[in-house]
């Protein structure tokens, strides 16, 4: 039988690892990023330039990688999938942090996502990564996957 306490635990797990699940979500989007790596550097108008190879590259493998990190967060268990999810979002901070010092040294003005939000964009993705981080380190979805 369920104990009232046991109940509480156990929501709060579920809401937790679905805000998880719907963040790394949105951060699959990065994998666009795959249809301007092959014009980096170009000098063509519109193309970013060379010094965006590393932060499109990043989001690249960062929103690829969300895919397994979702399939983690709903079916994994044990070390392994905690430390994936832990290790992702930890080079996802990185990327999107790194992307904006690239930004503020070489800009690429005409990214459409520039455009739209301007370099916080860079700052959201970050902050997305880091609320993850905090969610996984909370004792109730911890303990799920230890």
């Amino acid at each position: 039988m369920m104990t009232r306490s046991t109940a509480l635990a156990s929501g709060r797990l579920g809401t937790q690892r679905t805000i998880l699940l719907v963040i790394t979500a949105m951060l699959s989007g990065r994998a666009m990023t795959l249809a301007f790596i092959g014009d980096a550097g170009s000098g063509a108008v519109g193309d970013p330039p060379a010094a965006w190879l590393m932060p499109l590259v990043g989001d690249a493998v960062i929103g690829l990688g969300a895919f397994v990190v979702a399939y983690l967060i709903v079916r994994g268990q044990g070390l392994g999938a905690w430390t994936v999810i832990v290790v992702w979002n930890s080079i996802g901070v990185w990327d999107a942090f790194a992307a904006f010092l690239i930004h503020r040294s070489v800009p690429w003005p005409e990214f459409f996502m520039i455009e739209l939000f301007g370099s916080s964009m860079f700052l959201a993705a970050g902050l997305m990564h880091i609320a993850n981080l905090y969610l996984i380190s909370r004792e109730p979805v911890r303990n799920h996957y230890l």
